[in-house]
């Protein structure tokens, strides 16, 4: 008589996780049937993984099923953390070998993001302080691409696209793509448009930038820019609207309303910057009207 080995649902994720070269331990907390597998990071930092699908008592969202939290500090404190996976069960109390799938994307999670922490600031920069919400302050010649800087007093963030060495004094210039527009003060109430755009800082590398320590967001997969289509001819009698202005082209020229008898007309090519130009974009983008 041959008797089946029963696998607990913890002995699965860490199975995933070996096979990925990622070690795991046991915490030794547990609660109300479930446990934490953990993951320690080099900055002592650890992510925790539940290797059950009851509640756990630690977990301030009382999240259910497949989860890994990457704590900035003491978990038992409630303190801030990271989500790098969370599946939530269809149904309670399934068996391991239903919930294989499950399995699996957990493990391809912690790994990726485990691929992407070295990339981080926190890792190349173990030294650094850290706060206990997960931010450093970095020199700006210490930025990559791939950071993502943060404004403290807005909630802002934008992720580095690009870095650019000035001059043999520090300067630096980066190009930055915001993907948390503020929630909070004045600049939350600015259009959607301006935010859609890529911005230039210049700076010097001393200059200190706040940045999240433990996050990194590769710049390739950030969306595509909404750039508008920029219209191949220009004809009198055609009409663009742009930031509440009205432009009108009449005789090879553009003018608008707002202009006084003195100013000089506009040329097609100020007029095609208008769908090019990220300063001029961040105002909103011109509806174009040919003439009929």
């Amino acid at each position: 008589m041959t008797t089946a080995t029963t696998f607990t649902l913890g002995q699965h994720i860490a199975a995933a996780l070996h096979l990925r070269k990622i070690q795991t331990t046991h915490t030794g907390h547990a609660s109300a049937r479930a446990s934490w597998l953990e993951v320690h990071l080099p900055d002592g930092t650890a992510i925790w993984i539940s290797d059950h699908d009851a509640k756990i008592d630690i977990d301030l969202g009382q999240h259910q099923g497949l989860h890994a939290l990457h704590y900035l500090g003491d978990p038992h404190a409630g303190g801030p953390f990271i989500t790098v996976h969370d599946r939530r069960p269809r149904r309670r109390h399934r068996q391991p070998d239903t919930a294989q799938a499950d399995v699996d994307a957990l493990a391809k999670a912690v790994a990726t993001y485990l691929n992407t922490w070295n990339l981080t600031p926190a890792a190349r920069h173990p030294d650094r302080h850290t706060d206990e919400y997960g931010v450093m302050n970095l020199p700006a010649r210490h930025l990559r691409p791939g950071d993502i800087t943060v404004h403290t007093g807005t909630g802002a963030e934008a992720v580095v696209v690009n870095i650019q060495r000035l001059d043999r004094n520090g300067g630096h210039r980066r190009t930055i793509r915001t993907i948390t527009p503020p929630t909070r003060g004045g600049s939350a109430n600015l259009c959607a448009t301006h935010w859609q755009f890529p911005f230039n800082l210049r700076s010097a590398g001393s200059k200190t930038v706040t940045v999240l320590a433990h996050r990194h967001h590769d710049p390739s997969k950030l969306p595509p820019i909404p750039y508008p289509e920029v219209p191949a001819h220009f004809a009198d009698g055609d009409h663009i609207v742009h930031d509440s202005i009205i432009w009108e082209r009449t005789g090879g020229t553009w003018i608008n309303s707002t202009r006084t008898s003195y100013a000089k007309p506009t040329d097609d090519d100020a007029i095609r910057r208008l769908f090019t130009d990220d300063n001029r974009l961040r105002l909103g983008i011109p509806a174009y009207q040919p003439a009929h």
